[in-house]
């Protein structure tokens, strides 16, 4: 990793007080253990949306991604690593600095890519790295550079956006530093919650969609930031609590199905943010996580010194009675020397498929929801290809998301900008500038399904089960300050009303964040304010059509989604 500075910092916040350019008057404050809401002259209640720090300050890194035999759980297998790591290296940063990640593709068989995980790319659209969206996948032996700046804070990550790679392996933390709505000392940095098959991913999806009814193949085990055991083989993750201190834990489910619920024996939970939006806290035993999201959370080493089970457990409501003998566990230890294996008893606690409560999830900067410019609505199903095909597809609105690898809808945009995108892109077309678009999307299957929506925070209006507007009359919106996030959990059997601003212009993709849905095409494509593009996106198009150049030489399924 490289780090440039405008100014030298001896340590990962002062450079926040040295900003050149505040954007506010407030004075002042140094971020600390007691003052954790300050940030420079910025703090918790600053709008991020519409303010963050330039704090000159660059960091780079170059990231190789290879085919390595590893044996996370004790079992070996490939996996697909990035510099030979497994979860992948940390994207670490403050808030206002600018990251650049160039990206080798060193695989032997497979084209890549890197989606940040929920960053607002403002105007950048070409940095998102959704493949078929803004970018060609980058062959084997070629390179592309990624450039964004942190205009957000807090805990997210990053994973390859082609076909089902990133369930190989290629994924890993983004940590931005920045306010938090509570006080604690001691950050530990991110907790990685992964389900795992020691057979790779790549043969199992097809046999999943044709003989499986189109639901993803039970994992062989789950992992804690890369590490679990498996007959007896393999080690635990630990980490370590210092007596009477509060730890901050980055909750990620980096999987690809699994629900999780997370607890840690004996001690609560203080929660401060959800996705990239920090909340008011509030305390609970565990916390459900569904993939794609993150939860930061506080711990205070307040009970008895010792070693205590942390606990990641598969929702069964989720998913199939058969994931309740799962074992997957970590360990915390007052005592780092301590080689025991803890003897902590779990808290009670219901095995559900739903979000944390609505009402628990209250953001720190409020956001009032305007009424809707423009209201689309979304029905996703499970049904055979037109085609003869055995294997089921998702369709939203009877279409199968299913566009080609050769061209990204950007590039498309670009190519021709009075254009419209293929039926096989889904595209949603938002003209409207800085306006409030409404989505209903609602599934009768008894499948819940994560959403994640690219490029923006979106507003969760309301959810339920049954049909939306069933009755013809609708159901009451929350406008005022609702839950505000990146993923949310669509019911199974239920529907989402979810509102975000056209304020950022770019194609965006909103899909199912469980790998093999979108595989089997569960997405589409927001296309936002096209008529901007070739302003903002043109000085970028030259590098955009080397990549798709170099991808079109090597690829041998010209164009199809594997």
């Amino acid at each position: 990793m490289k780090v440039s500075y405008l100014c030298f910092a001896s340590s990962a916040f002062s450079v926040l007080t040295t900003i050149a350019s505040p954007l506010s008057q407030k004075r002042a404050c140094q971020h600390g253990p007691t003052s954790r809401n300050c940030w420079g002259n910025y703090d918790i209640l600053t709008d991020y949306y519409t303010t963050w720090p330039n704090t000159g300050r660059t960091v780079e890194y170059t990231w190789r991604v290879t085919n390595q035999t590893m044996a996370l759980d004790g079992k070996e297998r490939i996996v697909l690593a990035v510099n030979g790591q497994y979860p992948g290296p940390a994207i670490e940063a403050n808030w206002g600095d600018n990251i650049v990640v160039h990206v080798y593709n060193d695989l032997q068989h497979n084209g890549t890519s890197i989606h940040w995980h929920g960053v607002r790319h403002l105007n950048n659209a070409e940095a998102d790295g959704a493949v078929a969206v803004v970018q060609c996948p980058i062959a084997p032996g070629d390179h592309y550079t990624y450039r964004w700046k942190a205009t957000q804070y807090g805990t997210s990550w990053w994973h390859s956006h082609f076909s089902l790679q990133y369930s190989e392996g290629v994924h890993g933390p983004i940590i931005i530093h920045g306010p938090a709505s509570a006080n604690y000392d001691v950050d530990l940095g991110p907790i990685m919650l992964t389900d795992w098959w020691h057979t790779p991913v790549f043969k199992l999806a097809e046999k999943a969609l044709t003989d499986n009814l189109g639901l993803p193949p039970l994992p062989d085990n789950g992992l804690i930031n890369g590490k679990n055991t498996y007959l007896g083989k393999g080690t635990r993750f630990e980490t370590k609590f210092t007596a009477g201190k509060k730890h901050r834990l980055r909750i990620i489910n980096s999987g690809s199905d699994v629900t999780f619920r997370f607890s840690i024996d004996g001690h609560k939970l203080k929660v401060i943010a959800m996705d990239w939006v920090p909340i008011e806290p509030y305390e609970t035993t565990n916390i459900l996580v569904s993939v794609g999201q993150r939860y930061d959370v506080i711990v205070e080493a307040n009970a008895e010194p010792g070693d205590y089970w942390m606990r990641a457990v598969p929702q069964a409501s989720c998913l199939t009675p058969n994931y309740q003998g799962f074992d997957i566990r970590g360990i915390i230890r007052y005592d780092p020397n301590s080689k025991e294996d803890p003897k902590t008893l779990p808290w009670d606690i219901r095995d559900a498929c739903e979000d944390e409560p609505d009402s628990k999830l209250i953001p720190v900067v409020p956001k009032a929801v305007g009424s809707s410019a423009l209201t689309r609505n979304f029905d996703a199903n499970l049904l055979p290809l037109a085609n003869g095909e055995l294997a089921l597809r998702w369709f939203i609105n009877s279409n199968h998301y299913s566009p080609l690898t050769t061209e990204p809808s950007l590039k498309l945009g670009l190519d021709a900008n009075s254009a419209s995108m293929p039926p096989s892109y889904i595209a949603q077309e938002v003209p409207q500038k800085d306006k409030f678009i409404y989505f209903v999307v609602q599934s009768l299957l008894p499948l819940a399904h994560p959403f994640h929506l690219h490029g923006h925070d979106f507003y969760l209006l309301t959810r339920g089960r049954g049909r939306y507007l069933s009755s013809g009359l609708l159901q009451p919106l929350r406008i005022n300050n609702p839950v505000r996030r990146d993923v949310v959990l669509l019911p199974a059997t239920g529907y989402i009303v979810i509102a975000f601003k056209s304020d950022n212009p770019g194609t965006w993709l909103m899909h199912c964040h469980i790998a093999f849905h979108l595989h089997g095409g569960l997405a589409l494509q927001v296309i936002e304010r096209k008529s901007e593009w070739p302003g903002i996106f043109g000085d970028n198009k030259a590098e955009m059509d080397r990549v798709c150049a170099n991808w079109a030489k090597y690829d041998p399924l010209k164009g199809k989604m594997e």
